[in-house]
């Protein structure tokens, strides 16, 4: 059994570090890098979201994913990039404080939100910092970087621009790429999987996200994250402040004006300080079916041919998490301990119950 994996941002990138643990045989091939969702992304992991402040999705189980898995690839390539750190999140009008009083004695939210705090000093924020427990920071640049070169010195990593043409399955139910044979494909390209006719109903509604990265030379305060309908992060000698919402564009990995300016004129309410505007960055991330990925089998593909994408704003803390379902199958067909593990690792696609796409059974994992 041999598994391509086709695209390195977070969602194959983790994949791919799966296998690897199991033992099973897998080429990542991914284009030069370029400017993508997980590369441009901040990686923030928010127990409480959205306006009423609800816990996410296997709120408890994802974080408690996360913080071992995160710590473990830093151990073993020896880098640095899962921080936990709080969130203070802007609180403003009477119905906010009311929303926030109540989910800080609700049993599902008690544990994340925490008391009122004032604004840091040189910051001009609105009404009350609602202190947020249990969230962090996934610099996932950092870290798919790190794996990429790791999976390059194992000679498992192609840089190649994969498209669907360029792959030929066989009447045996095989694929064959690059004078190479697989036994399984599986797409990790994030929202140009549904640029394919195959795979339409992956195509969702995209969405552009520019960010800044900044010098606030006089924001002396590193102790969480800024919270007000954009965020600001501390990311070593910078700050990292975004996202915007874009539903058109003209390149994908390319800021447009407009872009950068509702962010300047977003931060200059709350900061009068000081400032250099160090770079923009700009990428498209997948948000599919209420903003929920999906994972699953490909419909009408010959041979075992899965699609892993769309992981879009919550990649960071669901993954951890959805990775478990690859090793508790018992759905093997291959007699070796690698080609077992490797047949648990996609079988988990078919694992967990949820909506279908096209009739075929997938699941449903649920930032920039």
């Amino acid at each position: 059994m041999n598994i391509l994996i086709i695209g390195q941002g977070i969602a194959g990138s983790c994949l791919a570090w799966e296998l690897k643990r199991r033992g099973a045989e897998f080429t990542v091939a991914d284009r030069p890098v370029a400017e993508t969702a997980s590369r441009v992304a901040a990686g923030l992991v928010n127990p409480l979201t959205g306006r009423a402040f609800r816990p996410g999705w296997r709120q408890e189980e994802c974080l408690a994913a996360a913080e071992a898995f995160y710590p473990e690839t830093e151990r073993e390539l020896g880098g640095s990039w899962w921080q936990k750190t709080p969130i203070f999140r802007e609180v403003e009008t009477e119905d906010q404080f009311e929303i926030w009083q109540e989910r800080q004695t609700a049993p599902e939210s008690c544990a994340y939100a925490g008391p009122l705090f004032p604004w840091p000093e040189r910051w001009e924020g609105r009404g009350k910092a609602a202190y947020t427990r249990g969230s962090a920071v996934l610099h996932v640049e950092n870290m798919v970087t790190a794996m990429r070169r790791f999976f390059m010195e194992q000679g498992r990593f192609v840089e190649a621009d994969v498209s669907p043409a360029d792959i030929r399955p066989d009447a045996n139910g095989l694929f064959h790429w690059n004078g190479r044979t697989f036994s399984h494909i599986v797409w990790c390209t994030g929202w140009e999987a549904g640029l394919h006719p195959d795979m339409s109903p992956l195509k969702g509604r995209p969405s552009k996200g520019t960010i800044l990265d900044l010098d606030l030379k006089e924001l002396d305060w590193h102790a969480g994250i800024l919270h007000f309908g954009h965020w600001l992060v501390h990311n070593g000698s910078f700050w990292r402040f975004g996202a915007t919402y874009a539903w058109a564009w003209d390149a994908p990995g390319i800021p447009e004006a407009p872009a950068v300016q509702e962010l300047m004129l977003d931060l200059v309410k709350r900061y009068s300080g000081n400032m250099d505007v160090i770079r923009a960055r700009a990428a498209v991330r997948p948000i599919i079916r209420r903003s929920q990925p999906v994972a699953g089998p490909i419909p009408g593909w010959t041979g075992r041919s899965f699609v892993f994408s769309g992981l879009g704003s919550k990649g960071g803390d669901h993954f951890p998490l959805v990775r478990r379902p690859a090793c508790r199958t018992s759905r093997v067909r291959n007699g070796s301990a690698a080609g077992s593990a490797a047949c648990r690792a996609l079988e988990m696609m078919r694992n967990i119950s949820c909506p279908s796409l096209n009739g075929t059974a997938i699941f449903l994992v649920k930032r920039f």
